[in-house]
């Protein structure tokens, strides 16, 4: 799905790529990135895609390049900068969207996503345990959504 956030990608390694990425003024070509960060290029295109949905970063002429939000990313800010940036993107837009103000259920929740065609796998276990590492990974980590483990549900960050 077009536009449909990375698997893989963690919140540690996308600062790591944002902060070469200035050490280097702001802009660096795709190979210098995979030398400077050791990534391998299979790792590193995923961190990538990431940074460029979440508008951290653009690439032009194979160049990878920081936007004002890539700039002006800190410590501090990161967390909000996150949960702004990821409400626009999949499956967290969506997601947002079936909680509302309320508190739904792991297996519902992911019925409806599968509904709307967002499915990260073709055997629905696998693709419910990718969606659930995906959301907690990124979407509780920035504080966007709530998941609770005693009675399995999610609901939206108050």
């Amino acid at each position: 799905m077009e536009g449909m956030f990375p698997l893989g990608t963690g919140i540690g390694r996308v600062r790591a790529i944002i902060g070469i990425l200035r050490q280097h003024k702001g802009r660096m070509s795709m190979s210098e990135l995979a030398t400077e960060s050791e990534e391998d290029i299979d790792d590193l295109l995923p961190l990538i895609d990431a940074c460029k949905l979440l508008g951290l970063t653009t690439i032009k002429k194979s160049a990878l390049q920081l936007t004002d939000k890539g700039e002006k990313l800190t410590f501090s800010n990161f967390s909000k900068t996150m949960k702004d940036s990821l409400v626009s993107v999949e499956p967290f837009k969506s997601t947002i969207m079936i909680l509302g103000d309320g508190e739904v259920q792991t297996k519902d929740l992911f019925t409806m996503l599968r509904a709307k065609g967002i499915v990260l796998h073709e055997d629905e276990t696998v693709n419910d345990q990718m969606l659930k590492k995906l959301l907690i990974r990124w979407g509780v980590r920035s504080k966007l959504i709530v998941y609770n483990v005693e009675n399995d549900t999610w609901r939206t960050h108050r």
